[in-house]
């Protein structure tokens, strides 16, 4: 509930004009990333590497895991909280099942160096799906799955908006795509909150217009939300996964859960069998 703190607080601040604190206040609520850098072994990860590449003058950090033969590569965009250590689990979870990593850390977020705006991510992005093919030459772009939580949908979504994924001028689409909670835009989000904000919050420089870039999703799509999720409404995981062209697509109502525990034993399953179907084929 700290981000709809943060959120009211921005907002606030844009109404009295003051542009130059509305920027830090931007990044203050929509990036609380946590910049602690962490070893992945320390972390509990023996078999995952942290490497660096550079991007408009930053380095920015990914941790890495080759696949088991046959096995997909697991491209993570973890959310606006925390840092990558704070995936341990999810992670573990990946590589026990023979899933390969590559997961980027945004500006801001776990050693990476430099200050996270939307373009400035957006780009990132796409550097960093070059970089996935840099460290693993071998691998295609059919044997990658995207996932993207909270944050990280959206950034998902501008990857697969950005010439990178191109079958003709990049490496090509995902096999797959998860979406965990996604958001239709900033603006939405504001308004849901905080009714008749919508206008102010356009005046952001990040705006995140997600459903706008679902429409450039053809893979095949699963997006899973929690029914009383309180942070980001259900109905917008429904209308991304309605605005994706996508021919296989699945929204999934998680009963019962909220925002950051939509991780359970009756979504996990779900969430292999989707990967095994479209990535091991």
């Amino acid at each position: 509930m700290r981000f709809l703190l943060r959120l009211g607080a921005i907002l606030l601040i844009l109404v009295l004009a003051t542009v130059a604190l509305g920027n830090m206040a931007e990044r203050w609520v929509l990036y609380p990333f946590d910049s602690t850098e962490t070893a992945p072994a320390e972390a509990g990860l023996p078999g995952v590497t942290a490497i660096r590449f550079d991007n408009d003058g930053e380095s920015l950090v990914a941790w890495i895991a080759p696949p088991k033969p046959g096995k997909p590569v697991i491209f993570y965009f973890h959310g606006n909280a925390g840092n990558l250590a704070a995936r341990t689990g999810r992670f573990r979870r990946f590589l026990d099942r023979g899933y390969g990593l590559f997961a980027p850390a945004y500006r801001g977020s776990s050693g990476s160096s430099g200050t996270p705006d939307e373009a400035a991510l957006i780009w990132d992005a796409e550097t960093a799906y070059h970089a996935l093919f840099a460290q693993m030459p071998a691998l295609k772009s059919d044997k990658v799955v995207l996932y993207g939580e909270s944050l990280g949908a959206a950034a998902a979504l501008s990857l697969i908006a950005s010439p990178a994924t191109h079958v003709e001028k990049g490496y090509g689409p995902p096999a797959a795509v998860i979406f965990e909670a996604p958001f239709t835009s900033i603006p939405d989000l504001a308004e849901h909150h905080y009714p008749g904000t919508h206008a102010l919050a356009e005046c952001l420089d990040s705006t995140w217009p997600s459903l706008e870039r679902a429409a450039r999703l053809t893979s095949p799509l699963l997006v899973i939300h929690g029914s009383d999720d309180a942070l980001i409404p259900m109905e917008m995981g429904r209308q991304i996964t309605s605005a994706a062209p996508s021919r296989n697509k699945t929204f999934y109502r998680v009963k019962g859960a909220s925002h950051t525990d939509l991780w359970r034993t009756d979504t996990l399953p779900r969430l292999w069998r989707f990967i095994d179907q479209f990535a091991l084929r």
